[in-house]
């Protein structure tokens, strides 16, 4: 098992010590036109053969089917955000392959996390033996996942409009005057919590709040949205060190860009653009490039999965929200080659083809176990990632 390790890692490194970053755009005209029409049929074929007939999601698998996992832990943000790429299956594709299963996820939702917390409101609320917490706390981001997923449903009547409203309430509530948020709600304590800070919960509260804004059309919900987004453009300007990619802000920003009547003046659509140029750069630069390797299209230090398609998902969000036309080639260059490689290391076959594992090391000898599990929200981002991607190449 140690000489196993110590060769993967020895292999590792040598891949890395190849992966040299080329000016983007290098050897463009070698590049296929990728169109991940098999990939995504795969995906969604693993989405429907893992939603459980209760509503519940198969949380991991594993390449190897033989592996079975307890999903006793279980997170209820990842089940909302699997329900927002079941939904652009049908909004964007017009495939309705998952809507039963999208259907009976989301009343498993509802029932089981969808929960009162004042009058009028309505969070999403975690449990303690599902996500190791010590009491139930109701999560920002959690709550705008859920109008993400949820709101579709109510001009199909199959949800109130009094729980998404509530929903929409309580990410008011928990929002400052400044546009920033408080992260967390705990139920026994009946309080805000002023200490924890999440990077992506403010994109998410943002983006739920314009999907809940086009079924019950309200000036509150764009101008909460708007004011978050502001926020985090104006905070990320002034303060840049240890920025991280944030592709809720950045599906958020082209979400309110398309928003009619969002109030947004020139200077604060520009400012929204900087900061969307200002997360692409944090990319564009350390994807591998080079013709010869291995892992080309991949990111320098990250082969995981989940994480490139949460940069795929950013990356589309950004090419609509940018007009510099030489910035969206690169950014179309960048998204050919990181939905390709994502397309090369999905499950192609057995009983979890579709499933997209932990990185790319899982089609390794000597690979460890960890990168085999798949996790849901890998399928989910990946397939989203592409999903929207081929609305730019279709």
């Amino acid at each position: 098992m140690k000489i196993s390790i110590y060769l993967f890692w020895i292999i590792m490194i040598i891949t890395l010590c190849y992966a040299i970053k080329k000016p983007l755009g290098a050897n463009a005209a070698t590049i296929p036109d990728f169109v991940p029409d098999k990939e995504i049929l795969l995906s969604i074929e693993y989405l429907k053969n893992n939603t459980l007939d209760s509503g519940r999601f198969v949380y991991n698998s594993n390449v190897n089917p033989e592996i079975k996992y307890d999903n006793t832990k279980y997170n209820s943000l990842r089940h909302a955000g699997t329900l927002y790429s079941m939904y652009l299956c049908e909004r964007y594709l017009k495939n309705y392959t998952l809507q039963e299963k999208r259907y009976l996820a989301s009343k498993y939702f509802i029932e089981n996390y969808v929960k009162p917390i004042k009058s009028n409101m309505y969070a999403v609320v975690s449990k303690p033996e599902e996500e190791n917490v010590s009491e139930p706390v109701a999560k920002l981001g959690g709550t705008g996942l859920a109008l993400i997923g949820l709101s579709n449903l109510y001009p199909e009547g199959k949800i109130e409009l009094e729980k998404i409203r509530g929903l929409g309430e309580f990410i008011l509530y928990m929002q400052n005057s400044d546009g920033s948020f408080h992260s967390k709600y705990y139920l026994d304590k009946k309080g805000r919590d002023k200490e924890f800070i999440s990077l992506y919960y403010p994109g998410e509260a943002a983006l739920g709040l314009l999907y809940l804004n086009e079924v019950d059309p309200q000036k509150k919900w764009v101008e909460s949205a708007k004011k978050t987004l502001l926020y985090l453009a104006n905070l990320r300007k002034e303060t840049p060190k240890g920025l991280q990619f944030d592709h809720w802000a950045m599906l958020a920003t082209k979400k309110l860009f398309e928003t009619p009547d969002n109030g947004l003046t020139e200077e604060e659509k520009q400012l929204l653009q900087e900061h969307a140029i200002q997360m692409a750069n944090l990319v564009l630069y350390n994807q591998i490039v080079e013709e010869n390797n291995t892992y080309r299209g991949g990111f320098i230090e990250n082969f995981r999965l989940c994480s490139i398609g949460t940069i795929m998902e950013g990356l589309v969000a950004i090419y609509y929200v940018v007009d510099d036309e030489i910035l969206k080639q690169q950014i179309l260059f960048s998204l050919k080659l990181g939905t390709e490689f994502l397309g090369r290391y999905q499950v192609k076959g057995g009983a979890n083809k579709g499933g997209i594992p932990t990185n790319a090391y899982w089609t390794l000898i000597y690979a460890p176990k960890s990168s085999q599990v798949i996790r849901i929200d890998n399928v989910q981002h990946v397939l989203s990632a592409w999903i929207t991607f081929k609305e730019i190449v279709k």
